[in-house]
């Protein structure tokens, strides 16, 4: 028998799991509630299943309940839901937040529900591009025995890669994520400046900074370490190269300042004794010489 889904919240993320998950025929989607009427039937449109709701109060009894707003209002939204009258010791309640835990679910947790989390490692933009690739993502889940007896099957049936993360680690789990993701699209914006600032067109920096990050990456992924991956001046033990960086970027203090925060986090990561590295530290400290 299907399991009746309710999801609170249609953006990008709820809209491309409802459409996964019932896609499996393993869950009916019934509601989609959003503060956008038009969003909402967007949504419903796409995910091919449901109707609109106006709101929490209105929603109709379901077995699972998919809160996928924005991490603010996750609270909020499981305290609202359970002032409702439709819930059972028999429902399921889960969000997707990659920084919050199932404990922020507690109010329903304390009427019997089944509560849990699961985040899928994956940057959603499009939904209709993110269902055809997201086979394959890495999720996330933590949550009470019997929420993840129900979810984790279906998590399985659009092909996830899943993984326990503990409670308490789940910020660090987060903060992880941003590093490898967000901060990656900085570092290409920098690069970009830099190139530009040299007197390339954005045009040919667009080109060498992404054909650079390619070869970096592909790199990375064939070795064991990270870090075996490194070349440059830093790992050279350069020291008239490094000099001449920062004499560079002096005029850009904002560049400047990320360069040296990035050289004293890379230089741990080079095979130097302990002399060079004592040696190359100084110049990453206080203005830019």
């Amino acid at each position: 028998m299907k399991l009746k889904l309710s999801v609170i919240g249609c953006g990008r993320l709820g809209k491309t799991l409802a459409f996964l998950l019932a896609k499996t025929g393993l869950v009916c989607v019934q509601e989609v509630v959003n503060l956008n009427r038009a969003s909402a039937e967007e949504a419903v449109a796409f995910i091919g299943q449901g109707r609109t709701c106006a709101s929490i109060k209105q929603l109709k009894s379901a077995d699972v309940y998919l809160i996928a707003t924005p991490d603010d209002s996750i609270e909020p939204v499981a305290q609202q839901l359970a002032k409702q009258s439709l819930l059972s010791k028999a429902n399921v309640v889960f969000h997707c937040s990659g920084l919050l835990s199932s404990e922020c679910l507690n109010s329903l947790a304390q009427l019997g529900c089944y509560t849990a989390s699961i985040h899928p490692l994956f940057s959603f933009s499009k939904p209709m591009v993110d269902v055809e690739v997201f086979k394959g993502t890495y999720c996330a889940f933590e949550g009470s025995k019997l929420a993840l007896e129900k979810l984790l099957p279906l998590f399985r049936a659009i092909d996830s890669q899943l993984f326990l993360i503990e409670k308490n680690d789940k910020a660090l789990y987060h903060a992880a994520s941003v590093f490898a993701s967000n901060y990656l699209v900085t570092l290409a914006s920098m690069a970009e400046v830099c190139y530009k600032k040299a007197g390339l067109s954005s045009k040919l920096a667009k080109i060498l900074t992404r054909a650079l990050m390619a070869q970096t990456f592909s790199k990375i992924q064939c070795l064991d370490e990270s870090s075996a991956a490194l070349t440059g001046p830093l790992q050279r033990g350069d020291k008239n190269t490094l000099n001449k960086h920062l004499q560079a970027l002096k005029p850009f203090s904002d560049l400047a300042c990320v360069y040296k925060n990035l050289a004293r986090a890379t230089l741990p990561l080079t095979q130097h004794n302990e002399r060079l590295k004592e040696t190359l530290a100084p110049l990453f400290t206080g203005e830019a010489i």
